[in-house]
């Protein structure tokens, strides 16, 4: 998880190291098989989100058919958008937990465990009794989203900026400065986008 000091110069080293690990892992993916068509096309993908990254922050877009590889391509573009603009958060909002689980693999897989929170309703802590000491940063990473990449339900998202709790705000100013990626996108509820 990220060190005591949250300046630009260790957020830079933590994205750099994020990107090298997303390199290799695509680099031994690609070289584990013979590349089919939807390989190459996903491959495509990933690199046109690689370029996509280096523009201006603004909204962007994203659709891609199931198996199209939309998780990897989107992790390209948001590492690299991180490195460009010096934003200290990735956060990954996606409506249903069984994604949320499978893509928090995926990225541990590729960046590591200690770049990714899960945080969903399903990640519970038993506040009795001893927990150990990274049990106990852990549940403390949840509460103000403390960590490089975070991986969220939309509940967990929209109760952090509507919310007028001060255990559910706590983590709103990790929004800022952060590339936000909402997974899923239709599935927001349309009380939310007005």
């Amino acid at each position: 998880l990220l060190p005591e000091r949250n300046d630009d110069e260790t957020m830079q080293y933590i994205w750099k190291n994020a990107i090298y690990h997303f390199e290799s892992y695509m680099e031994a993916f690609c070289e584990s098989k013979e590349k089919s068509l939807l390989d190459i096309q996903r491959q495509n993908i990933s690199d046109l989100c690689y370029r996509a990254a280096q523009t201006p922050n603004s909204l962007y877009r994203l659709t891609v058919p199931t198996g199209g590889g939309k998780t990897v391509s989107s992790l390209a573009f948001a590492l690299q958008h991180a490195v460009q603009y010096g934003l200290n958060r990735i956060i990954y909002v996606i409506p249903y937990t069984s994604i949320i689980e499978q893509t928090a693999r995926v990225f541990r897989k590729i960046v590591g465990t200690e770049n990714v929170l899960e945080h969903h309703a399903n990640v519970n802590f038993d506040p009795r009794g001893d927990i150990d000491p990274a049990a106990e940063r852990f549940r403390l990473s949840t509460e103000n989203w403390d960590a490089p990449i975070i991986v969220t339900t939309n509940v967990q998202f929209f109760e952090s900026l509507f919310s007028n709790k001060s255990s559910q705000c706590r983590k709103l100013h990790n929004l800022a400065n952060s590339v936000v990626v909402f997974d899923e996108a239709q599935m927001i509820p349309l009380d939310y986008l007005m």
